[in-house]
């Protein structure tokens, strides 16, 4: 129930900003699914039919007074052979951002509610996932010392949860500062400072402060922007310990041409799992995330690449994360994934996608590998503004170095959408 009280505190908010501001969308939809092996068992396969019924909501907000937006969904997922239990999840995103006084001070609230892992290791099946929700909100000041000198301040507070994985569940405060010289309508650099103070609930986790320093060089230059920072991070735990590491992150975005875009992005610094999912350690949040209190060092390297033509795009992406834990040697892990995916319209609001994914998996404890291939058929018709059909068949792989972890499933899904 906790997951789901910043969701209602955020409707409440807009409400009462204004009955008429800003765009709502509203959408429902129902989707009749099959897998061949639900439990994704190397021995014990499990064939399945499902029923999901979700209900969508969209808010997109920018005025003087407010900019932001809220995207949720719930969804009732039914096993119609009754060997599992019928289950609810729920989905947000929220990026909200009260304008107090104008280029001056702020209040910012987001939220993260999604569905993770309870353990990696194990496939995502059935008695295996669980509501994850990481909510922060807080003030952010901007002031000026003179034409090309400003100074930027945040404070925030952040409580994440899990619904099965009690040692994630933490308050969390937040403040950083910055001192950034406008060099020209082009480029910045700056010198910034941040501490950040994590309480985990459970008496087993080992809480910690962290202290960052780090200068920072933004550039806009023809048709590319780039931002560099590099620093210094000391971690320190309630137990005693600390640590000191480097801190880097480098984001390169290149337009090619009209239809073409190529991104770079890299870092490397001290991170745990709810920094994983809300996304400020990487580009892209990952989708096996280690659900637990460790801290560790994670090295990352993402390079995507989008282009389109006539009425297809065409989009790779290539992941590479290295993740070093500080208290628990034996959970370090290496991870590679490419995915590559083409969309193409062919009229009377008919749109097919084709693409295929591979997740690479190292585990230090026991020397584990696991590889995951999953190619994947779509089939979009949109009948109206309102009313679109939509079927999605796929396969799923996995070979480990473990046999008991090897599995094969076929699924395929058929789903009715209205959207006003």
């Amino acid at each position: 129930m906790t997951s789901h009280i910043f969701f209602f505190l955020l409707v409440m908010l807009l409400t009462a900003q204004s009955a008429h501001a800003g765009v709502w969308s509203y959408s429902i939809e129902d989707e009749c699914g099959y897998s061949s092996n639900i439990s994704r068992s190397a021995d014990n396969e499990i064939d399945e039919y499902t029923n999901a019924l979700r209900l969508g909501m969209d808010y997109q907000e920018n005025s003087v007074e407010l900019e932001g937006s809220i995207g949720a969904n719930v969804e009732h997922l039914s096993y119609l052979g009754g060997v599992f239990e019928n289950e609810i999840r729920g989905y947000l995103n929220a990026d909200i951002k009260w304008i107090l006084l104008q280029e001056r001070l702020f209040w910012v609230v987001e939220d993260t509610l999604s569905v993770e892992p309870i353990l990696s290791r194990q496939a995502w099946m059935p008695g295996n996932v669980q509501q994850t929700n990481l909510f922060s909100t807080g003030p952010s000041l901007s002031f000026r010392l003179d034409n090309s000198l400003r100074m930027t301040a945040d404070m925030r507070y952040l409580n994440s949860y899990a619904e099965e994985t009690d040692e994630f569940n933490s308050n969390r405060w937040y403040m950083g500062t910055s001192l950034i010289q406008e060099r020209s309508l082009l480029t910045d650099i700056s010198a910034n400072l941040t501490w950040r103070n994590v309480d985990f609930r459970s008496e087993d986790a080992d809480d910690y402060q962290q202290l960052g320093l780090f200068a920072a060089w933004k550039r806009h230059f023809g048709r590319s922007d780039l931002l560099l920072e590099l620093g210094g991070l000391q971690i320190s735990f309630d137990s005693g310990d600390s640590e000191y590491g480097l801190y880097s992150r480098l984001l390169w975005n290149r337009s090619i041409s009209s239809a073409s875009r190529f991104a770079i992005g890299f870092n490397h610094g001290f991170a745990d799992a709810a920094e994983q999912i809300s996304g400020g350690t990487r580009t892209v949040p990952v989708s096996t995330n280690v659900i637990s209190s460790q801290v560790y060092t994670n090295s990352e390297l993402e390079l995507v690449y989008h282009t389109e033509w006539g009425q297809s795009a065409l989009e790779t992406n290539l992941n590479y994360q290295k993740q070093v834990f500080l208290n628990s040697p034996d959970l370090d892990q290496y991870l590679v994934n490419l995915g590559v995916a083409w969309n193409r319209g062919f009229g009377g609001g008919i749109s097919a996608d084709l693409g295929i994914s591979y997740f690479h998996t190292v585990y230090e404890l026991d020397n584990r590998n696991d590889s995951t291939l999953s190619p994947f058929l779509g089939v979009l018709f949109q009948r109206s503004s309102r009313l679109s059909y939509r079927f999605r068949t796929g396969w799923e792989r996995r070979d480990s170095s473990e046999d008991d972890s090897d599995y094969s499933d076929f699924t395929f899904f058929a789903a009715i959408s209205y959207q006003r």
